[in-house]
């Protein structure tokens, strides 16, 4: 199991990767022109790469949270609804990279832009693990966040700025909007990463044992 430290650093260079991914894909992952996806792709290659890096971290940062969320029912909730969200993250990677595969030179344009609207902006089978990471993998991550301020790991700035980058992300589609919205979701991830660190320096143990449960009329 990986320390409180390695924990704290993996998540915040989980979510540190996902807004250098989201800034380096920029709009293109919302284009159905194939000539601006060809130009691009050293853009959206270097992007899905980065998230393939965050889907990584994701996984060392959950195992090292899973004995902390043991201690809350929302941690738990949250903990085990993120848990499919690292490979949904690695398929929103993967999402990008084959994107790129459109844009090859010799392909019939008119049909790769026809098979991106159908295959990535339809329904089908990329979309749910995609969908999965971008709602329920965010908002099980805020439950995550949630979770430690109820066991006194952080403070409750880390759940406020990751819920306000949730609404932004949700209200603002493209540009620098989005961006700055997925900014705030990895400060919020940073905040908390830094309650892990303090944690480990100064009472390991704490994070680590379970609530008190209480007894009779006085648990809650």
């Amino acid at each position: 199991m990986p320390s409180l430290r390695v924990t704290a650093l993996a998540l915040v260079g989980s979510w540190l990767c996902v807004a250098v991914a989201e800034s380096v894909f920029g709009d293109l992952d919302e284009t159905t022109s194939i000539a601006a996806i060809a130009e691009g792709g050293g853009r959206l290659t270097a992007g899905g790469l980065i998230a393939l890096g965050a889907a990584a971290l994701l996984g060392l940062a959950l195992a090292g949270l899973g004995p902390i969320m043991r201690g809350s029912v929302a941690g738990r909730i949250g903990w085990a609804l993120l848990v499919p969200a690292v490979p949904c993250s690695g398929a929103f990677a993967m999402f990008h990279l084959i994107l790129v595969e459109t844009g090859a030179s010799g392909l019939n344009q008119t049909a790769m832009e026809q098979f991106v609207v159908e295959r990535f902006q339809g329904p089908g089978l990329w979309a749910v693990p995609v969908t999965y990471y971008v709602f329920l993998g965010f908002l099980s991550m805020l439950l995550v966040l949630i979770a430690l301020v109820r066991r006194g790991v952080t403070s409750p700035l880390a759940p406020a700025l990751f819920a306000a980058g949730i609404v932004g992300d949700n209200v603002v589609t493209g540009g620098v909007g989005e961006i700055a919205s997925v900014c705030l979701m990895t400060v919020g991830a940073a905040v908390a990463s830094y309650g892990l660190w303090r944690v480990s320096r100064q009472e390991p143990a704490r994070a680590l044992a379970p609530e008190p449960t209480g007894s009779g009329m006085t648990a809650a």
